[in-house]
């Protein structure tokens, strides 16, 4: 670097001076937490911390070489450089501008550096966005998964009525075939007792009515044990009704359980948007 003459290093004293007075109040618009410093060639002529931001910077500390303030005024461009917080502590960024003199000479740099505390919230919020959105997918894939279960399970339970009806409508027709036999039977038992009556004891064919009588007796007992086997198959189906709607019950319970974390993970993604927005009005 070349040794300032007198004029630039007046330049450099005005700027400081007017610095002095005006980066205070310039702080105080910035949303978010920065600091200043300003240098010549060699060293610092001013710093101002922020309210977190501060490097410990003195009045006539050296430039470092490896430093973007360096840099800025090696290559006579605008600078940017994150800084790791490994290297003060807190991370921040700076944007530095180089200097000239009337003769276009460097003279010095500005710098500004930006506070990233902001930014490493936003990225935490993000990777809480990103968590959380992983979770509401794989609840959401469980849900998916149960609600193909449950109708798997309702279906069955469709057939399962169907069959009920079935079996209803059988039971139905024995019933009516014993009703009609109970009415030939009484019709018969009637007859039979008419003729008895007109016979008296030449009533010979009161043992063919009594015959047949018994036959339908017989066929009603058949019928009726039919009946029986009928209503033992539908309380089995009903057993298993039983038992997939217990199925469904339980695939109800899991979906409920699935939703809660939904909601869960949704109440963390409102939490996250809610601290981003914030950010992003500060930005």
């Amino acid at each position: 670097m070349v040794s300032l003459d007198t004029q630039s290093s007046q330049q450099l004293s005005g700027l400081k001076e007017a610095l002095e007075q005006s980066l205070p109040l310039i702080q105080q618009l910035f949303p978010m937490d920065v600091m200043f410093a300003l240098t010549d060639t060699e060293k610092f002529l001013h710093y101002l911390s922020g309210r977190t931001l501060d490097i410990r910077l003195q009045e006539g500390d050296a430039v470092p070489d490896t430093s973007g303030l360096r840099r800025a005024m090696n290559s006579g461009q605008f600078a940017s450089a994150d800084v790791d917080a490994r290297v003060y502590g807190i991370p921040f960024k700076s944007n530095t501008l180089p200097l000239r003199d009337e003769q276009d000479r460097i003279i010095g740099a500005i710098t500004l550096g930006i506070s990233l505390e902001n930014q490493l919230i936003l990225t935490q919020a993000a990777e809480n966005l990103a968590v959380g959105s992983g979770e509401v997918r794989s609840a959401t894939d469980n849900i998916a998964a149960s609600a193909t279960q449950l109708n798997t399970e309702i279906q069955d339970l469709k057939q399962l009525g169907e069959q009920i009806v079935v079996h209803l409508k059988h039971t139905d027709e024995m019933l009516g075939f014993i009703k009609r036999v109970a009415d030939n039977s009484r019709l018969l038992s009637i007859n039979a007792s008419i003729e008895a009556a007109h016979a008296g004891e030449h009533g010979r064919g009161f043992s063919v009515v009594a015959s047949e009588m018994r036959k339908m007796a017989d066929s009603s007992a058949s019928s009726a044990k039919e009946i029986e086997e009928i209503l033992k198959t539908i309380q089995g189906n009903i057993a298993l009704l039983d038992e997939t709607l217990a199925a469904c019950l339980e695939q109800s319970e899991q979906q409920a359980a699935a939703t809660e974390q939904i909601a869960a993970s949704m109440e963390q993604l409102a939490e996250s948007a809610k601290d981003i927005r914030g950010i992003a009005r500060l930005i």
